[in-house]
């Protein structure tokens, strides 16, 4: 057993060698704060009760049968408050683009190693305290009207659920870019769009059921970056853009409820308007109506400047900048996130769901960090902290090691380090 492990960390690491893991793709034109970083080709850059504790720790557990978890209510605030830091299991679950019958074979065609405990129990040493699993359900899921994702990947997603939730972490899964479906919402014909509403609420009913029985340390996002202007302004405009993003979000909100277990009262996460700050806090976003008070948060991400975050390349078509501190990006910084407060003082909590910085190439064509990243990390921990932010970093295996279940870059490390124990300045 440990000599076969041993040989898939080394075929793991050869596949993550050959490929590129290093840069943020951008998806729009570079000046948004939220620019797509996760989607194909993104590499960095999103009833009976028992103790888990132990049962989900074990690397080698298989997902069966659904887990049922004691369930303590706590009200968003409260959980947003002990997420902490967090830390996105990208290009894993999400990734896709394969035929395939496998789900481990979808979850290691990006590069990335096979996800076992051990990552997750680094990941918790480094300093994490949640752990966000994009997922893209559509790799194993029937296209012929009913949309039934396979039980093989709902229990694939339930081990990593399991390893998470184990190490005593918060977990959130979503319907991440999920090889573009998406794109059917912004059709000019009117039952691809209603075809596409079909399939996202056949999805979000049958997630919901699945994991109805976890704690409330298991939490749904509604969506991802995709929700908002990048796919639906295909055809149509805002405020019909809007429109269609907060009809969606409703949808959400009423399935889980409607689902029964434990989603009656789980805190569930409502992805903003492309994620994207400013378009999230237009008037025009409405967070969905509740059949419960204070279990709503919101999502966006942070990837401003973009021509920071997100160009790996000097040639960049709309720009490249290989440095970020001046007392200007600071500014910057702070003045987006205080544009939240607008959703913190009505009540929801917010969680930068994706934040990062692109890599580069040195001299020598080894992936290194930008000039800077590290106090673009500091600053994100610093604000989130002092705004009750959760702030979830994007990584591909460019902060965090999977093979050695390590931070890479000591300086990083220790940030994170520093901000668990509270003593980042």
């Amino acid at each position: 057993m440990m000599k076969t492990k041993l040989l898939a960390r080394i075929f793991s690491l050869v596949i993550c060698m050959g490929l590129s893991v290093s840069a943020l793709t951008a998806c729009g034109n570079g000046d948004s704060s939220a620019s797509s970083s996760s989607d194909a080709g993104s590499s960095v850059s999103d009833s009976s009760v028992t103790d888990t504790s132990s049962a989900e720790s074990n690397e080698d557990s298989k997902a069966d049968e659904p887990v049922m978890m004691e369930f303590t209510d706590k009200t968003a605030a409260q959980i947003v408050e002990e997420m902490g830091n967090g830390w996105n299991l990208g290009n894993t679950m999400e990734a896709c683009g394969i035929n395939a019958s496998d789900p481990i074979a979808f979850e290691t065609c990006w590069g990335q190693p096979i996800t076992e405990n051990g990552i997750l129990e680094g990941v918790k040493a480094a300093g994490f305290d949640s752990v966000r699993v994009p997922v893209a359900w559509s790799n194993m899921m029937s296209d012929d009207g009913t949309y039934t994702i396979d039980d093989a990947y709902f229990d694939r997603v339930e081990e990593i659920i399991n390893y998470v939730i184990g190490n005593d972490m918060y977990c959130i899964i979503n319907i991440h870019w999920d090889g573009g479906w998406w794109e059917a919402f912004g059709s000019e014909d009117e039952a691809v769009r209603n075809a596409a509403m079909d399939r996202y609420e056949a999805m979000w009913t049958q997630i919901a059921d699945r994991y109805k029985g976890y704690s409330e340390k298991l939490i749904f996002e509604s969506a991802n970056e995709e929700l908002g202007e990048r796919y639906f302004s295909l055809a149509m405009r805002p405020p019909q853009t809007y429109k269609l993003t907060n009809e969606i979000n409703q949808r959400f909100v009423d399935i889980v409820r409607a689902s029964g277990g434990n989603n009656d009262k789980r805190c569930l996460l409502i992805a903003g308007y492309s994620t994207d700050i400013d378009k999230t806090c237009k008037d025009s976003y409405k967070m969905p109506t509740d059949t419960i008070e204070d279990h709503l948060m919101i999502s966006v991400h942070y990837y401003t400047p973009s021509t920071y975050c997100i160009a790996s390349e000097e040639d960049n078509s709309w720009g490249y900048r290989d440095s970020w501190g001046t007392d200007e990006d600071i500014a910057e910084m702070r003045s987006y996130f205080e544009k939240m407060k607008k959703f913190t003082d009505a009540g929801y909590p917010v969680i930068i769901g994706e934040y990062g910085v692109a890599q580069i190439r040195d001299e020598n064509g080894a992936w290194v960090h930008k000039e800077g990243c590290d106090l673009f990390i500091k600053n994100v921990l610093l604000l989130s902290e002092e705004m009750g932010y959760c702030p979830m970093l994007w990584d591909c295996s460019n902060f965090f090691d999977r093979i050695y279940f390590k931070m890479m870059d000591e300086n990083i490390a220790q940030i994170f380090l520093d901000a668990k124990a509270g003593t980042l300045k």
